[in-house]
């Protein structure tokens, strides 16, 4: 007995062994929720009109819709999480040096009660080196 492997497997068992209704339903479930995305994105609105196309029982073809880009590394979304992160990590160094400053301006103080101890001097030091450190690593 030789057996016949389908080009789309998992849609083939769909075929032969789930009730049709259940599929359109699922097809249109999944439209109405890409149709209702609060960010409309070329993927969603492709998927959506993927979704149309097989409930209107048509063949795909790609020249029918506007094909999802491929997510290469410089899209918006990628670009918008890297400048917040670096952001973010300049303001944790930045926020690091002022208690730095702050602190070594202190030690000048005259009063030995306003100076700060050398426990909270040497911490402020560690923070500082570290919010550089996670700079530098997260530059590289």
């Amino acid at each position: 007995m030789s057996h016949i492997t389908h080009e789309f497997p998992r849609a083939y068992e769909a075929a032969t062994k789930v009730d049709p209704l259940i599929l359109a339903q699922a097809l249109d479930h999944i439209a109405r929720t890409a149709a209702r995305s609060r960010s409309q994105t070329r993927r969603l609105r492709w998927i959506e009109q993927r979704a149309l196309i097989a409930l209107r029982g048509d063949e795909f073809r790609d020249i029918d819709v506007d094909l999802p880009k491929s997510a290469g590394p410089d899209t918006h979304e990628k670009l918008q999480r890297r400048m917040a992160y670096h952001i973010a990590i300049k303001h944790e160094v930045l926020s690091a040096l002022q208690a730095l400053h702050a602190n070594m301006l202190a030690q000048d103080l005259e009063g030995e009660a306003q100076r700060p101890t050398e426990d909270e001097y040497h911490q402020c030091m560690r923070d500082a080196a570290a919010a550089i450190a996670n700079a530098q690593g997260g530059a590289a």
